[in-house]
């Protein structure tokens, strides 16, 4: 599992911990803006990201931020959302709900990760019935 990886996991869980700073301090508004800007986008596109398979250098890093920030902003407005229907909503709830998604998502294993590869190379392979 790569640093990236670790990090998305735990970023969540970071700016839940900076709550605990006074409202308004440089250091918590940073460290939560910055979260929910990315990293829940980040994690959610990681299975994905179809232009760096392909290699393209600039191309791929410029997809992945815009879809990781759009879908970070999205997946932020859902959660706030259904609190806020619900009737429950505070800012250290969203946030954990957004840490625990985040996590889920950065540590789940990836479909073309080592160890998939290997497990299909050990799996017979199923052929169809003839009809003879």
């Amino acid at each position: 599992m790569t640093s990236l990886r670790w990090g998305l996991a735990a970023s969540g869980w970071l700016a839940l911990a900076a709550t605990v700073a006074p409202a308004g301090t440089p250091l918590r508004v940073a460290v939560t803006a910055v979260f929910l800007l990315v990293c829940p986008g980040l994690a959610a596109v990681g299975p994905v990201r179809p232009a760096a398979r392909r290699g393209v250098g600039r191309v791929a890093f410029l997809e992945v931020a815009v879809l990781s920030v759009v879908l970070s902003l999205s997946l932020s407005v859902l959660v706030a959302e259904a609190f806020f229907l619900s009737g429950t909503f505070t800012a250290r709830r969203a946030l954990l709900a957004l840490a625990v998604l985040t996590s889920v998502l950065a540590l789940m294993p990836r479909r073309g990760g080592k160890r998939f590869e290997e497990r299909q190379a050990t799996t017979p392979a199923i052929e169809p019935e003839s009809k003879a």
